[in-house]
C-alpha cells in the first residue's frame, strides 16, 4: 500500500486556497513583466506597488500556510509517537507482569535464562528412547529445576507436573488463568499498540512472530502438560510448553529493550 504523501495529507482547504493563488500569481508575475518590457508602468508606480504586493501574496501565502501546516502537522505526529510509545511500555511492563506471575523467577531476564535451560533439557530428552537407562534421571533433573520455577499452587500442594495433574486440579485452571493474562497482553500490545506506533517502530520480525505463535498455540490440545497425557509421549506437551514459553520471552525481551 502507497504512504500518503505530505500533499495529500495537507487539509483541503489548504489546496484549494494553493491551487487559486499560485496560478493567480504567476498570471501577475507575467502581467507585470509584460507592462514592465513595454513601459506599461510609467506614471503608474501605485498601481505597481499594488500588483507586485499581490503577485507576493500570491506565492508567499501558499507558501507560509503550507509550511506552518507542515510543521504543525509534524509536531502532532512527534506527541502521538510519544504517547504511542509511553503506552506501549506501560503494557509492555503489563506483560511481563503478566508473565512472570506463574514463575518464581525475579524478571524476565532469569525466566529466559532458565527456561531456554529447560527446553535444552527436554530436547535432549526428546531423542532418547524410552528404555534408555538415563531417560529417567534425565527427567528427573528437568523436573526438579521446573517444579522450583513455578509459583506454588494455592492449593499448597508441591506441582508435581505430569503425573497428578487433571482437569480438576487446581494447578490446571492457575495456568488457565495465566494463560489468560498473558494473551491478553500480548493481544493489547500486538493488535492495538502496534497501530499506534509509526510503521517502523516496532520490534525485530524473529521476535514478534515467536510471540504471536506462542499465544496462538499455549497451552491448547497436546501442548499443555497439565492436561492428561498419554503414557509414553508424556514429554510432548512439556517441550511444546517450554518452546511456547521461550517465545513468549524473546518477545518480551525485544519488546523491554524497544520500550523501556
Amino acid at each position: 500500500m502507497q504512504q500518503p504523501t505530505w500533499w495529500s495529507r495537507t487539509p483541503r482547504q489548504i489546496q484549494l486556497f494553493t491551487y487559486v493563488l499560485v496560478p493567480v500569481g504567476v498570471v501577475l508575475f507575467a502581467l507585470g513583466l509584460v507592462l514592465d518590457y513595454t513601459g506599461g508602468w510609467d506614471g503608474h508606480e501605485f498601481l505597481l506597488n499594488v500588483t507586485s504586493s499581490l503577485t507576493g501574496l500570491c506565492f508567499g501565502g501558499p507558501t507560509a500556510v503550507l509550511l506552518f501546516n507542515h510543521l504543525a502537522h509534524a509536531q502532532n505526529e512527534a506527541r502521538q509517537s510519544v504517547r504511542a510509545r509511553q503506552r506501549a511500555a506501560e503494557e509492555t511492563a503489563a506483560l511481563e507482569r503478566a508473565l512472570l506471575s506463574f514463575f518464581t523467577s525475579p524478571n524476565l531476564a532469569d525466566l529466559t535464562a532458565k527456561t531456554a535451560g529447560l527446553l535444552d533439557q527436554a530436547n535432549v530428552i526428546q531423542l532418547m528412547r524410552d528404555n534408555d537407562p538415563a531417560r529417567d534421571q534425565a527427567i528427573a533433573n528437568l523436573m526438579g529445576p521446573l517444579r522450583a520455577l513455578l509459583v506454588p499452587p494455592a492449593s499448597g500442594r508441591a506441582p508435581t507436573m505430569l503425573s497428578s495433574y487433571r482437569n480438576r486440579s487446581d494447578e490446571l485452571n492457575e495456568a488457565r488463568g495465566w494463560r489468560t493474562r498473558v494473551i491478553s497482553s500480548w493481544n493489547a500490545l500486538h493488535t492495538q499498540v502496534r497501530r499506534e506506533l509509526p510503521t517502523d517502530d516496532w520490534i525485530p520480525e524473529g521476535p514478534a512472530t515467536a510471540g504471536h505463535l506462542a499465544t496462538e498455540q499455549l497451552l491448547k490440545q497436546g501442548r499443555n502438560p497439565w492436561n492428561e497425557t498419554p503414557v509414553g509421549d508424556s514429554m510432548r506437551p512439556l517441550r511444546y510448553f517450554l518452546t511456547d514459553l521461550n517465545g513468549l520471552c524473546e518477545a518480551a525481551t525485544a519488546l523491554q529493550a524497544a520500550y523501556r
